[in-house]
């Protein structure tokens, strides 16, 4: 078996977080201004440039945190929710280049499928400035997604919560 522990540059964890309301699965994304690409960018007089996109919450690992720990706190920063964990829902692989050394870097970011437990009201601070938080229908969600790969596992993650709610009403 091959050692994949040095595979990967840099590892992340994140949520897929629902909440059940009047019977139907609602979805939690956040809504971030997407950063424009590295060079000169130039708005027309009056327009603003900034592009918001609706993603998952995640982020880096702090050292010596596990997966599932880093996952729970990314929630609790972006989304400003309480969650439970109910399963691993899967992983994507991201390929990119450093802005610097412009070397090849493989991220890759697991994510938990999270039952939403209350709200809380803990300080965030990032790079990344997250200017809003919405709770979709699963239609919805997966059009508002900016990746593929998160549509994805909204998709696997509806799947999985129907199935579950199916079985649990017939035992």
């Amino acid at each position: 078996m091959e050692d994949k522990s040095n595979y990967y540059n840099e590892r992340s964890a994140g949520g897929v977080v629902y909440k059940i309301k009047d019977g139907q699965i609602w979805w939690l994304l956040i809504k971030v201004i997407k950063r424009p690409k590295r060079g000169p960018v130039r708005a027309k007089r009056g327009q603003n440039n900034q592009r918001f996109i609706y993603k998952l919450p995640k982020g880096h690992l702090n050292p010596g945190e596990y997966l599932k720990a880093a996952a729970l706190r990314e929630v609790a920063e972006e989304a400003k929710v309480e969650a439970k964990i109910v399963k691993k829902i899967g992983s994507n692989d991201y390929v990119f280049k450093d802005a610097i050394t412009k070397e090849k870097l493989i991220k890759k970011v697991t994510f938990f499928l999270m039952e939403y437990k209350g709200q809380v009201t803990n300080a965030y601070s990032d790079a990344e400035k997250i200017v809003g938080r919405a709770w979709l229908r699963t239609e919805v969600a997966i059009r508002k997604l900016a990746y593929d790969s998160e549509k994805i596992l909204i998709k696997k993650a509806d799947v999985f919560l129907k199935h579950e709610r199916k079985n649990t009403k017939t035992n």
